[in-house]
């Protein structure tokens, strides 16, 4: 009778354990990485750097990203905020949107964010920018961008 009543908690709590399982089972190990970005010499605060893995079909497998601060700094994050990156060799794309307005004006809407920096930069076929991420900890090597 006692058991019955416990039943619902039971079952809860055995769904959570196994949810809770489940969800990290995929998961690659990470290892910490952080860099630096300029562009033209300058920091680029707020852009999006974005790791692909390079040799991989699997498109389901993660994409490390950062985003810059304001001394042109970032860290990698897969899973968790700042966690890393898993080791491997990866294709890196750089994007800047930013936008010059900052609200709605009586003429009709801000007009969209634009991406500051060359196109080629955005694709991995293209910007030509190659990371490789080892285990234990990583200082990637600065990265220089130009016009």
């Amino acid at each position: 009778m006692r058991l019955l009543r416990h039943a619902p908690l039971l079952i809860i709590a055995l769904l959570v354990g196994l949810v809770a399982g489940c969800g990290s089972s995929d998961r690659k190990p990470v290892f910490a990485a952080e860099g630096r970005i300029l562009f033209d010499g300058k920091p680029i605060p707020h852009a999006l750097v974005t790791l692909h893995p390079l040799g991989t079909p699997d498109r389901e497998s993660p994409r490390p990203h950062g985003s810059v601060t304001k001394d042109g700094s970032f860290v990698l994050t897969t899973y968790d905020a700042g966690d890393g990156a898993p080791a491997g060799e990866y294709g890196v794309t750089v994007e800047w949107w930013l936008t010059n307005a900052t609200a709605r004006t009586g003429e009709g809407d801000s007009p969209p964010p634009t991406n500051r920096l060359p196109g080629r930069y955005a694709r991995v076929e293209t910007s030509k920018l190659r990371v490789r991420i080892e285990e234990g900890a990583n200082q990637l090597p600065l990265i220089q961008l130009s016009r």
